[in-house]
C-alpha cells in the first residue's frame, strides 16, 4: 500500500495542473505511513521524467501540507 501511494503521488504530479489531487495524495501517503523525506526523494528522483517546473510544483505541495 505504501508503494501504490507514493507511485500514484508521482504520477499525478506529472500531469501537471492537478496540485489539489497531488495535496491529496500527499495526506494519503501520510496515511498509510511514508514520511516527507521518502516524498520529497520520490519526487526528485522522478525529475528528469516529469520536468523542473511539474517537481517544484510537487514538492511545493508537499511543504504545503508538511510544514517543517
Amino acid at each position: 500500500m505504501k508503494t501504490r501511494e507514493l507511485l500514484t503521488l508521482c504520477i499525478v504530479s506529472a500531469l501537471g495542473g492537478c496540485e489539489g489531487q497531488v495535496k491529496a495524495h500527499v495526506q494519503g501517503n501520510l496515511n498509510v505511513g511514508n514520511d516527507k523525506e521518502t516524498m520529497i526523494t520520490a519526487i526528485t528522483h522522478c525529475l528528469p521524467y516529469m520536468g523542473f517546473p511539474r517537481t517544484l510544483n510537487a514538492l511545493s505541495c508537499v511543504n504545503e501540507i508538511i510544514p517543517d
